[in-house]
């Protein structure tokens, strides 16, 4: 199923947080951000309706509602995001896996050493790898490089990128076949490929912003992204084993 040779290709991982620890911080350290997520609620309550079971009876309630929702939600959004942790992994040609880990509180910082690794694997021709890698990785990647004034790799689609020339493979786009409204998370594919999951750890994907900004858990965030690169290796594997 995968033609392209495991040693061409880079193998990543994000984890996101919001940008503030909740919308009262964002509204005193990033007023103009606030007033954007605020402009951007009702998007955030028909996005995820499941938020919202219960309509706030008054200001107060309102305001704890959108303190939730920002913790809970802000960090799939780039605009109101932050990227921790990036985990990259390849396989060399005697099968040893190469594993390197950018994290840190300092993003710009981060996405710049991350570019520059990009930057040489373009050069190298590799492919990128991800899960779900095409509608949240990659646009999370470029955008928050670009508001934090890094050039985007150019290994990195753009909005003239050709479908061909587009060099990722997207695990969550091959398990769902071209059905794009099924199931299909990392954590579903792991189970019923027989791969360890790795959702089993201290931090989970529903618990990356409380980890980082209320209980400080770097180290364990990094540790559970690079879980999830070593997942992919070992699916995109069991699919070239395929008979």
């Amino acid at each position: 199923m995968i033609n392209i040779p495991i040693t061409k290709i880079l193998f990543l991982d994000i984890e996101t947080v919001g940008g503030c620890p909740d919308y009262e911080s964002c509204q005193k350290f990033s007023p103009e951000i606030a007033d954007q997520f605020e402009k951007y609620y009702d998007w955030f309550q028909k996005r995820f309706p499941e938020d919202h079971l219960v309509t706030p009876k008054n200001i107060k309630e309102s305001e704890t509602r959108k303190n939730e929702v920002f913790r809970k939600r802000a960090a799939l959004v780039p605009e109101f995001a932050k990227i921790v942790c990036i985990s990259v992994a390849f396989v060399m040609d005697n099968g040893e896996v190469k594993k390197q880990t950018f994290s840190g509180d300092d993003e710009k910082k981060l996405l710049t050493d991350v570019r520059n690794l990009l930057d040489r694997c373009h050069k190298l021709d590799f492919f990128l790898c991800g899960h779900n890698l095409k509608n949240f990785d990659i646009p999370m990647l470029a955008k928050r490089m670009i508001i934090n004034g890094i050039m985007p790799s150019k290994i990195l689609p753009s909005y003239d990128t050709k479908p061909w020339e587009v060099k990722a493979i997207d695990t969550k786009e091959i398990w769902q076949y071209g059905a794009y409204s099924s199931i299909g998370s990392l954590d579903l594919v792991c189970s019923t490929m027989g791969i360890p999951t790795p959702k089993d750890g201290e931090v989970t994907g529903a618990t990356v912003h409380e980890s980082y900004w209320d209980n400080q858990m770097l180290p364990k965030i990094a540790e559970y992204c690079e879980k999830d690169v070593e997942v992919l290796i070992d699916f995109i594997k069991k699919l070239k084993d395929l008979k």
